[in-house]
C-alpha cells in the first residue's frame, strides 16, 4: 500500500466540490495485483480532485479485503462497489457500472489486473482536453507485463495514432482500457449492455461525440497477462467469434441511428480476411474451419465479400514469396 496519506494527496488540489476525473476500475480474482493497481491511481499529481471507484465482481480470493483496506484509510477518495454475485457471468456491462456513478467531468478506466507508472498522467491528460474540446478522449501506449512485472513486450500499440469520428464509430482503433481518459458523455443503451467487448462499445459510442488524440508525452502504463486474465483464458475462436459478434452489434446500433455501416463493414471483412489468413498460415485449421462456417451460417455477414478479399491476400503473399525467391536467386 502507498504511503501517501490522504491529506498529502489532496493538498494541491483546487478548491471544488466535485472530483474532475473519476477513475474507475473494475476487479475480479486479482489479489495478487490490486494494491499495484489502487497504489498507480493515488499516486497521480494533480491540481484538480478526483475520485477512485472500485468495482469488485464478487471475487472469491482476498480482493475484496484489500479494497476494504484501502478505503478506510482513503475515505475522501475511494469510493467502493462490492458486488455479492458476479455480474459478469449474468453478461451485464461490468464497466458500466462505476462509470454511471462517476461524477466527474472526465474518466480514467483501469482493470485491477493493470496499472499506471506515470504520476502526471491524468494532469496530461485532462489538460489536454480541457483545451480540445472536438476530441472526445485521449490514450497512450502501454507495454505488457506478465505477472511478476516483467517485460513481455515493449509496446502494446502497434501503430499509435489519433482517431477521426469515422474511425472511432467503426472500431478501427487501438485504444486500451488502461490507457484511456474520456469526456463522461457516454450512455450505454440497453441494445449494448450485453455486449462482449464493452471496450469496442466505449470507443463506437465516443464515436458519435468526437476525435481521439494519442499522447506520446505519458509514460507507458502496463497491461498484465496472466493465466487468469478474462481475455487469455478464452480460445482462439472464442476470441473471434466475440469480437465479430460486438462488431455486428455496433453496426446495427449505426443502422438505428440512419448512419452508413460502409466503415464498419469494412472494418468486419479486412479483421476476418487477417485471422483466415493468419489461421492458414499458422495450420491453426480448426479455427479456420469454425471461422468459415461462421461466416456461412451468419447472415449478417457478407460471404463473398470476405472469400475474395482471403483469396486476394493468399494470392498477394505468393507473389511476395515467389519475388523473394528471385531475388535471392
Amino acid at each position: 500500500m502507498i504511503e501517501k496519506t490522504e491529506a498529502e494527496i489532496i493538498q494541491n488540489w483546487k478548491a471544488s466540490q466535485e472530483p474532475l476525473v473519476s477513475c474507475c476500475c473494475i476487479t475480479y480474482n486479482h489479489e495478487k495485483f490490486i494494491s499495484q493497481a489502487i497504489d498507480g491511481m493515488l499516486m497521480q499529481e494533480t491540481t484538480f480532485p478526483f475520485e477512485i471507484i472500485i468495482h469488485d465482481d464478487a471475487s472469491t480470493d482476498g480482493t475484496a479485503d484489500i479494497i476494504r483496506k484501502y478505503a478506510e484509510k482513503y475515505p475522501h477518495i475511494i469510493r467502493t462497489i462490492l458486488q455479492k454475485e458476479n455480474q459478469y457471468s449474468q453478461k451485464k456491462n461490468i464497466m458500466a457500472i462505476p462509470i454511471e456513478l462517476a461524477k466527474g467531468k472526465y474518466v480514467a478506466t483501469l482493470e485491477g489486473d493493470d496499472y499506471w507508472i506515470d504520476p502526471f498522467k491524468l494532469q496530461k491528460q485532462v489538460d489536454f482536453l480541457e483545451k480540445n474540446s472536438d476530441y472526445v478522449c485521449c490514450y497512450h501506449n502501454s507495454m505488457v507485463v506478465d505477472s511478476n512485472n516483467n517485460v513481455i513486450r515493449d509496446s502494446l500499440i502497434g501503430n499509435p495514432k489519433d482517431y477521426s469520428k469515422k474511425e472511432m464509430l467503426a472500431t478501427s482503433t487501438d485504444i486500451t482500457t488502461h490507457s484511456v481518459v474520456f469526456r463522461n458523455i457516454i450512455v450505454y443503451p440497453n441494445h449494448l449492455m450485453e455486449i462482449p467487448f464493452a471496450d469496442m462499445a466505449r470507443w463506437h459510442l465516443m464515436g458519435f461525440h468526437g476525435k481521439a488524440k494519442y499522447l506520446d508525452n505519458i509514460e507507458k502504463a502496463a497491461y498484465r497477462v496472466h493465466d487468469n486474465g478474462v481475455w487469455s483464458q478464452l480460445d482462439n475462436y472464442s476470441k473471434i467469434d466475440k469480437t465479430i459478434l460486438s462488431k455486428l452489434m455496433l453496426k446495427k446500433n449505426l443502422l438505428k441511428h440512419h448512419l452508413s455501416t460502409e466503415s464498419i463493414d469494412d472494418n468486419i471483412n479486412q479483421y476476418i480476411t487477417r485471422i483466415l489468413t493468419q489461421a492458414l498460415s499458422k495450420k491453426e485449421f480448426s479455427t479456420y474451419k469454425k471461422t468459415i462456417a461462421n461466416i456461412i451460417k451468419n447472415r449478417d455477414l457478407s460471404f463473398p465479400r470476405i472469400i475474395g478479399l482471403h483469396l486476394m491476400e493468399i494470392v498477394n503473399r505468393i507473389i511476395r514469396k515467389i519475388r523473394n525467391i528471385l531475388k535471392i536467386s
